[in-house]
């Protein structure tokens, strides 16, 4: 019986799980809380007991384990967490907009002269606007509760958009190299 059963590039499952999956492991391998508290006790009054020996081995083991099990775990939270970022910095910026973008795809029919194949310009990107980089809010008196006029402001869908895009930033930028590098082999 194993932890938690997990490979590299897996989706990362809550360390919670690992723990409870960790308690019943030792207690499938008869391990009472009693006698895991014991260990320590007779590693040290007698560590070279063959019975001291026998219980370092296995929890030496289980441990290495264990370690292993929150080191890959550690590892997929990092790795989602990147892909999750990349993702987002994909995306086109608000304040920028979305240039049109058409590329030409085959119709399946050929060119009688040339033979060539016939193809057409089939849009793949559509354009979007540019958000307008201040809007315009109303200014309310507070005691009428009236308003006064109004007043332009930094659009905060900018402002959001480019609080999103720093936070995916500094993951990447975050990232370790063996969790940018994965190529899930």
């Amino acid at each position: 019986m194993t932890i938690v059963p997990i490979k590299y590039g897996d989706a990362p499952i809550p360390t919670s799980v690992i723990w409870r999956s960790r308690e019943a492991v030792m207690k499938a391998r008869g391990w009472p809380q009693e006698d895991r508290d014991d260990v320590t006790m007779l590693l040290m009054s007698d560590p070279a007991a063959p019975k001291a020996q026998n219980a370092i081995d296995a929890l030496t083991t289980f441990r290495a384990d264990l370690i292993e099990t929150l080191k890959i775990n550690e590892f997929n939270h990092q790795l989602a967490a990147y892909r999750a970022a990349l993702a987002r910095l994909a995306r086109y910026r608000l304040a920028v907009g979305q240039v049109a973008v058409y590329e030409d795809q085959p119709t399946g029919e050929y060119d009688t002269e040339t033979g060539e194949p016939i193809t057409e310009s089939v849009l793949v990107q559509p354009e979007i606007e540019p958000l307008p980089a201040e809007i315009e809010v109303p200014v309310v008196d507070e005691e009428t509760g009236e308003q006064t006029g109004t007043v332009m402001i930094p659009n905060p869908e900018i402002e959001r958009d480019d609080a999103e895009r720093a936070a995916a930033q500094a993951v990447v930028d975050q990232t370790p190299q063996p969790v940018k590098g994965w190529g899930g082999a």
